[in-house]
């Protein structure tokens, strides 16, 4: 019974993460946020870290003479925990739109290398794993103060959005990183005081691991959330922008059929006056409010000779000003 709990309840966990890569990729593709992709990383991790610690639960259960390699299990582990903490700095770096600082990563690479100085050195597996967790739950909060340091010092609000989403998630993340790490420090105090270790551990593990589960549980439902609510307001302003493109296309028809109409129209007009081919150019030109020499720049003859083919167009239509010109051409399109 206690075999088939722990594989349902850590396979749980495992097709939740799988959910949240799943939602987050789906978000990043439609949204284009760089928080959704590095948010799928970061849960890659997760699921190795949760996949290497189920296995080992997992024999452990099933088979009371499997021996863990110890160091092994743990350096795995941290490694996870480097590639996560990355994940960690350049998810926060685009939260608060900041390149991430070499001072972002120090901590989790400091962290790591402390990990690895637990692991190899003569701490029990009690001691290393509390350890570890606990400063690994440490630099995460370092990053989540960095986070509001920087969100208070540019007075960002009103100016993002998301900016409030981001808060809770980030606060969420600090109180439970915090509440790990005061854990951690009661576990070390107790044993110090040579109290019941088995005991101690027992209900420290019990505590903590339920801490980590409610906090996973949250935050990934609330990513989940979050990247719904970001798919749908991407597919409502991209659907916003296709009716605009549609519109604009439908508008640019009609201009062109516009066009066409008029330029047949103008055609017939000048044949109907007998006009020549390059007194139709700039009669052409003259409808559409040219100027004289804006006529002879485009034509590529002198203002004289646009004067003097302007003059022709004048004695055949029997005016002597552009006004009443349009006013003729006018009278003939409404014909």
């Amino acid at each position: 019974m206690q075999e088939i709990f722990v594989y349902i309840y850590n396979i749980a966990f495992l097709v939740l993460y799988l959910w949240v890569i799943n939602v987050s990729e789906y978000a990043y593709k439609t949204t284009n946020n760089g928080i959704f992709y590095y948010v799928g990383l970061l849960y890659v991790t997760l699921i190795i870290d949760s996949t290497i610690a189920f296995s080992s639960d997992l024999l452990k259960v099933t088979n009371s003479n499997y021996q863990i390699d110890t160091k092994a299990f743990y350096l795995i582990r941290i490694l996870a925990f480097i590639i996560g903490g990355i994940c960690y700095v350049k998810l926060m770096s685009s939260m608060i739109n900041k390149k991430p600082k070499i001072l972002y990563y120090i901590p989790i690479f400091a962290v790591s290398l402390l990990n690895v100085a637990f692991v190899l050195n003569s701490y029990s597996e009690q001691n290393a794993g509390v350890l570890q967790r606990s400063t690994q739950d440490a630099s995460i909060l370092f990053l989540c103060i960095i986070y509001f340091c920087n969100t208070f010092k540019s007075d960002s609000k009103g100016k993002n959005s998301k900016k409030k989403y981001y808060d809770r998630a980030v606060i969420l993340t600090a109180i439970f990183m915090t509440l790990s790490c005061l854990e951690g420090i009661l576990f070390l105090f107790l044993n110090d005081l040579n109290q019941n270790s088995f005991v101690i551990l027992t209900s420290y593990m019990r505590v903590i691991g339920f801490n980590e589960d409610l906090f996973s549980i949250i935050l990934s439902l609330l990513i989940i959330w979050f990247a719904k609510r970001e798919e749908e307001e991407a597919n409502k302003n991209n659907l916003e922008i296709l009716v605009q493109q549609k519109m604009n296309q439908y508008q640019s028809m009609l201009h062109e059929k516009e066009n066409a109409s008029e330029e047949s129209q103008v055609v017939e007009f000048c044949n109907y006056y007998n006009m020549t081919k390059r007194e139709s150019e700039i009669l052409r030109l003259v409808l559409k409010g040219k100027k004289n020499q804006e006529i002879a720049d485009e034509l590529y003859i002198s203002v004289g000779t646009v004067k003097t083919h302007i003059h022709s167009i004048y004695k055949k239509l029997a005016v002597d000003r552009r006004s009443q010109l349009m006013h003729i051409f006018m009278e003939y399109k409404e014909k």
